[in-house]
């Protein structure tokens, strides 16, 4: 019988393993554009295609309609100040609320309802007339041209 020839050991691998890639402050930026170019683009199309910043406005004839139907008087007019836009209007568990934008695009909430309406933390303007209760809550705008159009006159309430 022969003899197999003896294997020799396969040569060892140096100890020096590879240098990792750095990255440098370039990649970096490369990266950040590359993920924010989309983003901005969106943004763009959204207020110049869809006119994203435009207000955009609502007829509370309904909502005024419904309060009345349901007995609420001296309700307020279904047209804002000069200037201003009305943006929202409920009529819901027997409150009106009204939600109007200034032109310094602060916003001011109208809320009529029969008897005591909760306190809000926010500033707020208060009138009361026979068994209505109308308010108005702001963050700190000026509300006087809407005081002005509503039919129950307001002062600052307590707290606000």
């Amino acid at each position: 019988m022969t003899a197999a020839p003896e294997a020799s050991p396969a040569p060892e691998a140096p100890d020096t393993a590879p240098a990792p890639k750095t990255r440098r402050p370039r990649d970096m930026a490369i990266s950040l554009l590359v993920l924010l170019i989309p983003v901005f683009a969106v943004v763009w199309m959204y207020r110049t295609l869809y006119g994203g910043d435009t207000v955009v406005t609502v007829d509370p004839s309904e909502a005024i309609g419904s309060a009345q139907r349901a007995g609420l008087t001296q309700l307020p007019p279904a047209t804002a100040p000069q200037g201003w836009f009305i943006v929202s209007a409920h009529f819901r568990d027997g409150y009106l609320r009204i939600g109007y934008l200034n032109q310094d695009q602060q916003g001011v909430q109208l809320v009529q309802g029969r008897g005591e309406l909760p306190r809000p933390a926010e500033r707020h303007y208060v009138g009361r007339s026979a068994d209505m209760t109308v308010m108005l809550v702001t963050a700190g705008a000026d509300v006087a041209p809407l005081a002005k159009l509503l039919p129950i006159p307001v002062s600052v309430g307590e707290g606000g």
